[in-house]
């Protein structure tokens, strides 16, 4: 623990002293679900989100248990967020100059009439029910899905033409849209909602937030990911057969979401109360590259993610296999994929175009001994390589190009060989990513 907390701290300290201008479009917020009920899992939970030093908080909804009363809702909300919220006029401390909270109504909310004590309590954008706004690269959306909304919740509502129009007219990288209700969940206590299945994919959006259900689950019914997160500290919820596309499904423990957007990338990582990471989902923006290959026999490696791509469609008339490292010995395959290094012998020289995701952070799995490792999608610093999990870096980096090479730089699409000591991760990392912590 005490070298994962150096390399931590290592990975600070680089990041502290890089060029302002690699944070302008930078932004990290917290989400929580499911959460409002003046309880000591609330309490943990909102202890874990304040260490994250997030930038803002989303709810998605159901902020006030029981009943969305006026008299429980600064002990269910304001006794633990009220630093991120403005105006603030509770009773536990002082709120902040500008709004860091931004919630959406649940089916708790709207049990008070007209859901009143919420829409008096938070002081919100536009019609305050459903709204839009915009931090550093992220254009976030919060719905209200609830059967009482007046603007309806079905795909040809005013309220889903409103989020179709707005999602078409934004410019940011990433588009957030966030509710109650589960378009999809596995629960065994709510499920899907297929009245909110919208087409949000086509509409422009990158990623769909919703709670109701108590659990976390991370699904990909199409090519955006939906998350169900609302473990805030109400209570659990167990799981039934899950949805087509359910990827991830947890419910161990009371936690909440933590997210990192830049211009190349969005991190969602879901972390237990305890501090545990429980998942990790990355997504890369969709870029080109073109790389140089030489004669002969090339160590390379492909600069963006994407499906395995055939060594066959890449390189048709390569004249060998292509052949990877597996514990000292190598294997042969027939298919490349990001984030691993290979050998193959080329007859000629050549420039490939490829396609895919950026690769703005990588943790690369490395194990006593020499390793073959890839680079990412920008260039990468040999120093700035760090070392997790324990292990030492014991060599210098090493590429190939009609003869061996000490790199200082490691190049997209290029593959290098380095020595460690002991099993663990090496760190690579793109000046504007987020920090990057290893997968579980």
């Amino acid at each position: 623990m005490s070298s994962q907390r150096s390399a931590a701290h290592a990975i600070t300290l680089f990041l502290v002293f890089l060029a302002p201008v690699c944070f302008a479009q930078q932004t990290r917020f917290a989400v929580i679900g499911d959460f409002g009920s003046a309880s000591q899992p609330e309490a943990d939970v909102a202890a874990l989100v304040k260490s994250w030093d997030p930038e803002f908080i989303l709810t998605v909804g159901d902020n006030n248990y029981e009943n969305g009363e006026a008299a429980t809702i600064d002990a269910n909300i304001g006794q633990y967020y009220h630093e991120f919220i403005s105006p603030y006029a509770g009773t536990y401390g002082a709120g902040d100059t500008v709004n860091r909270f931004f919630p959406c109504l649940g089916n708790h909310d709207w049990v008070a009439a007209g859901a009143a004590p919420y829409l008096d309590y938070f002081t919100l954008p536009g019609i305050e029910r459903y709204y839009e706004f915009v931090r550093g690269p992220v254009h976030f959306f919060s719905l209200d899905v609830d059967p009482h909304e007046p603007d309806g919740i079905d795909s040809n509502s005013v309220q889903a033409q409103w989020l179709k129009a707005q999602l078409a007219s934004a410019t940011e990288k990433w588009k957030i849209v966030y509710m109650h209700h589960s378009p999809y969940s596995s629960c065994s206590r709510h499920g899907s909602y297929p009245i909110l299945q919208w087409p949000y994919e086509r509409w422009g959006a990158s990623a769909v937030f919703s709670g109701h259900d108590h659990t976390y689950e991370r699904i990909l019914p199409g090519g955006i990911p939906y998350f169900v997160d609302g473990l805030g500290g109400k209570s659990i919820y167990t799981f039934a057969t899950p949805v087509a596309g359910s990827q991830f499904r947890y419910n161990g423990d009371y936690g909440a979401m933590r997210v990192e957007a830049d211009q190349d990338s969005i991190v969602f990582t879901f972390v237990a109360r305890t501090g545990d990471v429980v998942d990790r989902y990355p997504v890369y923006d969709t870029d080109t590259a073109s790389v140089t290959f030489g004669s002969g026999w090339e160590l390379l490696s492909i600069p963006l993610r994407s499906a395995k791509r055939p060594v066959a469609t890449l390189f048709p008339d390569a004249l060998s296999r292509a052949f990877r490292l597996s514990h000292g010995q190598y294997e042969q395959v027939d298919s490349l994929e990001a984030g691993t290094g290979y050998w193959l012998k080329l007859p000629v020289g050549r420039t490939v175009q490829f396609a895919g995701d950026t690769i703005a952070v990588e943790s690369v799995k490395v194990v006593s001994g020499w390793n073959i490792i890839s680079g990412i999608t920008r260039p990468v610093s040999a120093t700035s390589v760090i070392p997790g999990g324990g292990i030492f870096i014991a060599s210098r980096f090493v590429g190939y190009a009609e003869g061996y090479y000490v790199a200082d730089t490691l190049l997209p699409g290029k593959a290098y060989w380095v020595k460690v000591i002991g099993d663990g991760f090496l760190y690579l990392f793109a000046p504007s990513a987020p920090e990057p912590s290893p997968p579980r």
